[in-house]
């Protein structure tokens, strides 16, 4: 019954959405996304790439629990973003009229990586989700091989192509040479046909391990880089737009268009170039960011399309990285072109953005955590989020880490759409 209650919720959310005023789109045929106070969390981009789900799907939740989380993620943001994702899952209730029930893992990990959840129904995963604890270091390939264990065992076949893996992490391997076991075993899952993102919480440009990020590009899935924990909530959002598995949508390692708070890795086209898009309010000012991962030069222009004119570029320093900074002075959309600065080349980036502007206070909503330990030993409520934070820019600072207003309610604005979408 809760389920059904938290559904239609959605569905009023979604009908607001639509009677709101949402960002100006002068060309239907590019969605854009703004972060302006009188718009919803982000515009319907992502709920247009979710698209209606049959179930039938094998979802692993991989979740760190390093005692680092205490610090980084107090309030248990990742859980409450595993359990809004899980709350977008078909289960058994709604396994009819042509849907087939979902199945979902739940597996932590710190200094080794523990089942939680066997392979079940969705409804009984977000109590185990919100039970987790810190408890050691931080082994990140050993949670993900426990959730392969458990998604391919005998019984829960088949697995090519309705199978994919979600990964919550505040960083890299602990000792760092679990990184090779890491590898090894995203690789796996992606020869297993299993869909695998990641979202990683403070990763800095030069702590991305190539392969890592490869692997993960090529299986359709997300890499993610965030910089505060609540970031994850946008993570997942746009995870669930790209697919989960390689039954849900074309895998095109998320929307074409720049969402504030989120860098996500690309391969760079064929063609030598990729464009991005953004819906720029009047005084918002917006940092760009563009970082290679592969040795790449590369060459960076932001442009305004209503008046067809280059506004500003930049090419990659000595470290890969390349920034631009903007104040728009009026409603404008923006397009962001990543080349190749000989004309031509392939490999891996990552592009984010990140603005001046907070999310709509419309945003705002309570964790599903009931309770959570703190830093102190204490437990209770995890904090009220708030809708906005001061301006802040780093335009200068070397980094593929992007801010990100202290909002925990924007990912569960976008993904009660998707919620909706999923179930209609």
């Amino acid at each position: 019954m809760a389920r059904f209650i938290a559904k239609g919720a959605a569905i009023i959310g979604l009908l607001l959405m639509v009677s709101t005023p949402a960002c100006a789109n002068h060309y239907p045929n590019r969605k854009l996304i703004a972060r302006q106070n009188t718009s919803p969390c982000i515009s319907d981009d992502l709920l247009g790439r979710v698209g209606a789900s049959n179930g039938g799907r094998k979802i692993g939740f991989v979740i760190d629990a390093s005692f680092s989380m205490i610090d980084n993620d107090p309030n248990d943001v990742r859980l409450a973003a595993s359990q809004a994702l899980n709350n977008a899952l078909v289960d058994s209730s709604e396994g009819s009229g042509g849907k087939t029930s979902d199945l979902v893992t739940v597996v932590d990990f710190a200094s080794y990586g523990q089942l939680l959840y066997p392979l079940g129904d969705p409804s009984g995963a977000n109590d185990v989700i919100g039970s987790i604890t810190p408890r050691g270091g931080t082994a990140i390939g050993t949670g993900v091989e426990a959730a392969i264990e458990e998604l391919t065992k005998t019984g829960n076949d088949p697995t090519a192509n309705r199978t994919g893996i979600i990964v919550f992490t505040d960083g890299e391997d602990d000792p760092s040479s679990g990184i090779v076991f890491t590898i090894e075993q995203v690789k796996r899952a992606v020869d297993l046909g299993i869909r695998i993102s990641f979202g990683f919480l403070s990763v800095d440009a030069s702590n991305q391990n190539p392969e890592i990020v490869r692997a993960i590009v090529e299986s359709g899935g997300i890499y993610a880089t965030v910089d505060q924990a609540n970031s994850q909530q946008i993570f997942v959002a746009a995870a669930l737009a790209n697919g989960l598995t390689g039954i849900d949508s074309s895998g095109g390692n998320g929307s074409s268009s720049l969402i504030s708070g989120l860098a996500t890795a690309k391969f760079l086209s064929q063609t030598g170039s990729n464009t991005f898009a953004y819906a720029a309010k009047a005084g918002e000012t917006i940092n760009v960011t563009v970082t290679a991962i592969d040795d790449l030069s590369l060459e960076v222009k932001l442009r305004d399309v209503q008046a067809n004119t280059d506004l500003k570029s930049n090419t990659t320093n000595s470290t890969g990285v390349a920034f631009l900074d903007y104040t728009a002075q009026s409603n404008t959309d923006l397009e962001v072109i990543v080349s190749a600065t000989n004309g031509s080349g392939s490999g891996i980036f990552s592009v984010g953005l990140k603005s001046s502007l907070p999310l709509s206070d419309s945003c705002n909503i309570t964790s599903n955590i009931t309770s959570n330990v703190t830093s102190n030993g204490t437990t209770g409520l995890p904090a009220t989020p708030t809708a906005s934070r001061p301006a802040q820019y780093t335009g200068g600072a070397a980094s593929t880490v992007l801010g990100i207003s202290a909002n925990v309610g924007g990912f569960f604005y976008i993904l009660s759409f998707a919620a909706a979408a999923a179930w209609l």
